[in-house]
């Protein structure tokens, strides 16, 4: 797999945004794909399920939105909620034109980032 494709969670989170991926934090993460669980969580829940399942992301899941995605999202965060049901919209868009060109559209703006 690709540096490219490792930066896609399949929870529809892309690392390359996050302080904690690029080293800007001190805390250095390698992104869950490569570490196969969450850097504030230990093991990922969905990344787990997505193992199991075998599917690259969760827009590929027959199961897809399942409970387990749209509860889960960072407590701290205050927009945790919104922010799950952007990754759910995102992984819908992920699963129609695959995952190399759904980075593309993020990178060249085409795709907005949650962040934004």
């Amino acid at each position: 797999m690709s540096k490219e494709l490792h930066i896609a969670a399949p929870c529809g989170l892309i690392c390359d945004p996050c302080p904690y991926y690029t080293g800007e934090k001190e805390t250095k993460c390698k992104g869950c794909v490569e570490a196969k669980s969450n850097l504030f969580w230990g093991e990922c829940t969905i990344a787990k399920c997505a193992n199991e399942t075998n599917v690259k992301h969760c827009g590929l899941c027959a199961e897809f939105p399942c409970e387990t995605l749209i509860t889960q999202h960072d407590p701290n965060n205050p927009k945790g909620k919104q922010e799950a049901i952007f990754r759910i919209g995102q992984l819908a868009i992920r699963s129609k034109i695959g995952t190399e060109e759904w980075l593309k559209k993020r990178a060249n703006g085409t795709l907005v980032s949650f962040r934004e």
